[in-house]
């Protein structure tokens, strides 16, 4: 007797579970098709809560971000070889140089070192 009041209880909750499943899942395909179909009447329709429109390529993603302006650096870039064999291009005002004056350093008594 007991297992006669499970099914009666349990049926009708699986079909609901099946049902619900099959519900959510179907209008979520009719949304994709209408969204790749270009449907405008999505943006009248009561059903959906549009925040924006974004029209960029598929697969793409709005993030909110802060922008900023790049401050631009004088002098260049300096190509510098990593140690894995890839190129970088540094600022060049970031790149210590020591300004020295050759006449002073050139020591006349020396020769030149080879």
């Amino acid at each position: 007797m007991s297992g006669i009041i499970g099914w009666i209880v349990g049926l009708p909750i699986i079909a609901a579970i099946v049902w619900l499943t099959y519900y959510f899942w179907n209008n979520d395909r009719i949304l994709d098709s209408r969204i790749e179909n270009g449907d405008m009447s999505l943006l009248s329709s009561t059903n959906y809560k549009i925040n924006e429109i974004v029209k960029a390529p598929a697969g793409s993603r709005v993030e909110n971000v802060n922008h900023y302006a790049i401050p631009n650096i004088e002098g260049g870039y300096i190509r510098q070889q990593l140690p894995d064999g890839s190129i970088a291009l540094i600022p060049a005002n970031s790149v210590p140089s020591d300004v020295r004056n050759p006449v002073i350093e050139t020591d006349i008594d020396k020769p030149p070192l080879l």
